[in-house]
């Protein structure tokens, strides 16, 4: 749906049988200051985390960036707000997207998932990866690659097993609300560019992902 994601969410704390799977878009993507972009960041990141509900997650997708020479540990922030609210972290995993020994200017080769949840434990009988090779195909220029979004799903269905929904602020043109129906969750999108929203309503994945 188009509209304010922050909003929305603020509006409904404690979503009934959801999780909340988040990429909240980067200063250059707002164009504002850096200083406002953080504020509302933080803003962002506190809504999702009090709108899951606790026994769902929260995940974030999120990748660091440089400005002007300093780096802006998203993670960082994340983890920030979440230590704030007394929300437990899960897991962290690391998404690279690039080689391992890239060299690369402005933009770190890796993104970071991580997962929050009040009363949800990570089983430590059925590991996972830590270090996904890559981000899987990229829909669009600011999709996060489906293994990225596959990732964090199969952590919705693994670790939160009352979740029937996934609520996807930030949607995009849809990769995760499309990995979502791929494993037979209901999903709903969130996305304040109105072209986008539209063709979120209607975008698959070509080929669809393997469910397991």
């Amino acid at each position: 749906m188009h509209g304010d994601a922050v909003a929305w969410l603020a509006e409904r704390p404690g979503l009934e049988d959801s999780s909340v799977i988040a990429t909240m878009p980067d200063v250059s993507e707002l164009g504002v200051s850096l200083e406002r972009w953080r504020e509302f960041f933080l803003s962002a990141a506190r809504a999702v985390l009090l709108a899951a509900p606790a026994d769902g997650l929260a995940v974030f997708i999120q990748t660091d960036n440089k400005h002007e020479g300093r780096w802006v540990s998203k993670a960082g922030l994340v983890l920030r707000v979440a230590d704030e609210l007394d929300v437990p972290l899960l897991f962290h995993k690391i998404v690279c997207r690039r080689p391992p020994g890239s060299l690369i200017h402005g933009r770190p080769g890796y993104s970071h998932i991580l997962a929050f949840s009040r009363r949800a434990r990570d089983d430590a009988d059925h590991p996972t990866p830590d270090v996904l090779p890559d981000l899987g195909a990229m829909p669009w220029s600011h999709s996060i690659g489906t293994r990225a979004a596959e990732a964090a799903v199969a952590a919705v269905r693994r670790l939160s097993p009352r979740t029937t929904r996934i609520v996807v602020p930030f949607c995009g043109l849809g990769t995760i609300l499309a990995v979502a129906n791929a494993r037979g969750f209901d999903a709903v999108g969130i996305e304040r560019n109105r072209k986008r929203a539209e063709a979120a309503r209607t975008f698959e994945l070509d080929p669809a992902p393997a469910v397991k």
